[in-house]
């Protein structure tokens, strides 16, 4: 590695936590949206929701990426390669493995009720998600039957891709390619190299690879979120990136608002001129490219630089946030969907609903995350470090 020190910076802990909470609205929000897939979805959908919701999802997980390569980069500084893929291998594939088995299964197993297509009851149905062999609703399987990892996706992702980079450190000499960069490398420039690398991917993936979370066949969100997170580590190692980002953040939230807007009056017919030519006309294409590339950098890079002059100290309830995020993330979907089930039959007002679905969530988070840092098997399953003071029944933050 380096012999560069990277202090702790509680900004990016702050940012995180906020974002999984986004995500956790976010997931809320796709029971209602109108025209936007689900496991399950209200009678009640809303297009209006589309509005907002886009104003996250061209950079909500991007960030997450970022985010996470500062970390590495950050844990890097203390623990050897292979110390820390074995680390990484606990916090992220070893829940990746429980969530999968334990998890997930409710939200498959309502969703398939919710459909109509099966009738039998949870243990039933987990003893044939779990068998690779089973002949139960073969149209939703895949080469391990029906086992799936859902929204824990990132989990798997994440996990390949720290691997994937910790390999690439032993292979190549970063000290002296580190020094080339802080003398070579301005913020410009930087800003630059990323957007055209993400637009790069845009334009030779995107439509040949749609999304699928699937990992052997995603190659357009590897080739977006790898390079985030490579570019994340990277920046954790070159301080005067963020100093600059930091100095424009303002600039950087300008154009992020900018292009939210253009993105919303291409999205309601407004911009039809260019978008009747987007598939015959490979310019236009180029310019609508550039538009989700430019916005998508300049909302994260923004949000890195209003945390980090905003929120840059720390106190408990951020050290609580901080253990108890991942066993939030891993909870936060199945009891979203579990409580949208159970409270379909009322036909309550989607207003009312939606509050009560997330205040259910949230509370089940927080109970179940109380439950886990009180059990170190639980611990290890919901990657929960055994270091950390929350992991122990005499916690000294027990408060959120």
């Amino acid at each position: 590695m380096t012999n560069l020190q990277l202090a702790r910076q509680w900004d990016l802990d702050w940012l995180r936590v906020l974002v999984f909470g986004v995500l956790i609205l976010y997931h809320v929000g796709m029971y209602y949206v109108a025209d936007w897939g689900w496991h399950i979805k209200s009678a009640h959908t809303s297009e209006l929701l589309q509005n907002f919701m886009l104003l996250s999802n061209q950079w909500r997980m991007s960030l997450l990426f970022f985010i996470s390569g500062i970390v590495l980069a950050f844990c890097h500084q203390r623990m050897g390669t292979w110390q820390l893929i074995k680390a990484k291998t606990l916090r992220l594939f070893v829940p990746l493995l429980f969530g999968m088995y334990v998890v997930i299964a409710p939200q498959m197993y309502i969703e398939m009720l919710d459909k109509g297509l099966i009738t039998m009851s949870f243990l039933d149905f987990w003893l044939a998600y779990i068998n690779p062999n089973t002949s139960l609703l073969a149209q939703y399987q895949t080469e391990i039957g029906l086992l799936t990892w859902n929204h824990l996706w990132f989990l798997a992702y994440l996990w390949v891709y720290c691997l994937v980079l910790l390999v690439l450190t032993q292979m190549v000499p970063l000290r002296p390619l580190l020094a080339v960069l802080k003398t070579k490398l301005s913020a410009a420039m930087a800003l630059g190299v990323a957007i055209v690398t993400l637009f790069v991917v845009w334009f030779m993936l995107r439509q040949a690879y749609p999304s699928t979370h699937g990992l052997f066949d995603d190659w357009y969100n590897h080739g977006k979120y790898f390079s985030v997170f490579l570019m994340g580590y990277i920046f954790a190692l070159l301080p005067h990136l963020k100093a600059s980002v930091v100095r424009n953040r303002h600039s950087l939230m300008a154009v992020a608002f900018i292009g939210y807007m253009l993105i919303l009056l291409d999205k309601h017919g407004f911009l039809y001129f260019f978008s009747q030519h987007f598939e015959t006309n490979i310019w236009v294409r180029s310019i609508y490219g550039m538009v989700v590339c430019i916005n998508h950098w300049a909302w994260m890079l923004a949000l890195i630089g209003y945390s980090a002059a905003h929120l840059a100290s720390p106190n408990p309830q951020l050290r609580y946030a901080t253990t108890a995020v991942l066993p939030w993330y891993m909870l936060h979907q199945t009891l979203i969907i579990v409580c949208a089930y159970w409270l379909k039959p009322f036909e309550i007002s989607p207003g009312i609903e939606s509050i009560v679905i997330i205040a259910f969530t949230a509370l089940g988070c927080y109970w179940g995350f109380e439950v886990i840092k009180r059990n170190r098997a639980l611990c290890v399953l919901f990657g929960v470090s055994q270091q950390d003071k929350t992991c122990t029944p005499k916690t000294k933050y027990q408060t959120v």
